[in-house]
């Protein structure tokens, strides 16, 4: 059963995806950040940088966002000082500026609205007889003038249902216009959705209930509710974050899961660990169990970008083939677009994962202020104390 529990009061307000009891989605409500993923703002053009054909856009509170001009639609090249309409596709990523694109793209439930598009047509992530159909949809419910791509979730809806979304869509869009011909830049045109609007948008299937410990909050909804004074506490939310925001993560059978993020993507190692056991049959268990754990922590961590999975090496191709075809299975549940390009020539397992916010432990836990979250104690430390004795 999937259940969406929800922590509204104390100082650490959260919301969690549970699927049988455990965790797969973790979401923190505190107010969030301005410059986000798929907030609208009015920019001024800053610096060009020519070399890199694209240029800085200033954005509220003094930042600034990087813009390639392949992401400015019809091919102008803006001067110091215009204003543009820009939506954040990245987060600004430690010293990195946001990644912005004047491509706007407006999502709902059914369909996505591209105001300054001109395509038409279904989600990749469909099966190809499904795409077809509601892609002829898509050309008769597009604007004048405007793009429309159809979402997986449209398969399943009545085509009323599906013109009122993009009636919503463009009514949006028009009071974004509207907002921008009288705002002075930098300003924020739009908000980037609330965590429980993105939920209920882009979680297929909807959870069955809702835990909450605010029912009246949670009964506009649109999902059962109940009300449990600490609804965190029936499936012990907290300890599984705790121990899926560990570096090294056990799996059933013994083996472990190695998470190391970096400055271009994410590595994971899988070992046997504590399994003393050896054999194919044990090494193919172990990969089996480490690929749908992967495919969890992806989401749950909110992993993006480049993601590399060393299992442990299996000798014929056909054991390959089930880990990787693991793998893809239990990502396919994903919200987040997430490619599998299979195992390169040195044996790892290579993925591309969209990024769509910062990464979990970003916005739950806190560098260490002595070493900035880089650093080691003990050894070198002891080490330099024996010279000087």
């Amino acid at each position: 059963m999937k259940e969406l529990v929800i922590r509204s009061r104390g100082d650490k307000p959260a919301a969690a995806i549970t699927q049988e009891g455990r965790l797969v989605a973790y979401f923190p409500l505190a107010s969030q950040a301005e410059i986000v993923p798929e907030a609208v703002f009015v920019g001024r053009a800053g610096r060009v940088l020519k070399n890199l054909e694209a240029l800085f856009i200033d954005l509220p509170g003094g930042a600034s966002g990087y813009l390639p001009f392949g992401e400015i639609p019809g091919g102008t090249r803006p001067k110091g000082g215009d204003l543009l309409i820009v939506q954040v596709k990245k987060p600004p990523q430690g010293n990195k500026a946001a990644f912005l694109t004047a491509d706007i793209a407006l999502p709902g439930r059914y369909g996505m609205l591209l105001p300054k598009g001109q395509v038409a047509h279904a989600s990749n992530r469909m099966e190809k007889a499904d795409k077809l159909a509601l892609t002829r949809l898509a050309v008769k419910l597009r604007p004048q003038g405007m793009g429309l791509v159809l979402r997986q979730a449209a398969q399943d809806a009545e085509e009323a249902e599906i013109q009122a979304d993009v009636d919503a869509l463009m009514a949006t869009w028009q009071a974004i216009e509207e907002k921008a011909r009288a705002a002075s830049a930098p300003q924020l045109l739009l908000a980037a959705p609330s965590p429980l609007t993105h939920i209920l948008r882009e979680e297929k299937p909807l959870p069955q209930r809702i835990l909450t410990d605010d029912l009246k909050r949670a009964q506009s909804l649109g999902i059962p509710a109940e009300e449990s004074a600490d609804p965190f506490a029936l499936y012990n939310v907290s300890h599984q974050l705790y121990l899926a925001l560990r570096r090294r993560v056990y799996l059933p059978s013994g083996g472990t899961l190695v998470i190391d993020p970096c400055e271009a993507g994410t590595v994971m190692d899988v070992n046997t660990g504590k399994n003393s056991l050896k054999g194919a049959d044990i090494i193919l268990k172990t990969n089996l169990e480490a690929a749908s754990e992967a495919a969890r922590l992806m989401r749950l961590r909110n992993l993006g970008g480049i993601i590399l999975i060393d299992f442990i090496d299996m000798k014929d191709e056909t054991s390959r083939q089930r880990v990787q075809d693991a793998l893809s299975e239990a990502l396919a549940h994903d919200p987040v677009k997430t490619v599998v390009h299979g195992f390169t020539q040195l044996g790892i397992m290579e993925l591309t994962r969209k990024k769509t916010a910062e990464a979990l432990h970003a916005q739950t836990l806190a560098p260490c202020p002595h070493c900035g979250g880089s650093g080691y104690t003990g050894l070198i430390q002891e080490e330099d104390s024996a010279h000087a004795r």
